[in-house]
């Protein structure tokens, strides 16, 4: 299956959950995650099934003024 992580093509060997691949990608924290550009609340992230061809979005606050 493969599916969209921040534009790139991401191949995954089965179905996961978003907490699963978050666990492989290991993003710097803090972060927020949108699916299909529906933000993903944190305790969401385990009943949150990836399917093929979904669009994830991992995004890290800036500061700026």
């Amino acid at each position: 299956m493969t599916i969209l992580v921040n534009g790139r093509a991401q191949a995954l060997s089965e179905l996961q959950t978003l907490a699963d691949l978050l666990l492989t990608l290991n993003p710097q924290r803090p972060f927020a995650v949108s699916r299909n550009e529906e933000s993903i609340p944190r305790e969401d992230y385990g009943d949150c099934c990836i399917s093929p061809g979904d669009r994830i979005d991992i995004v890290h606050p800036t500061a700026g003024g």
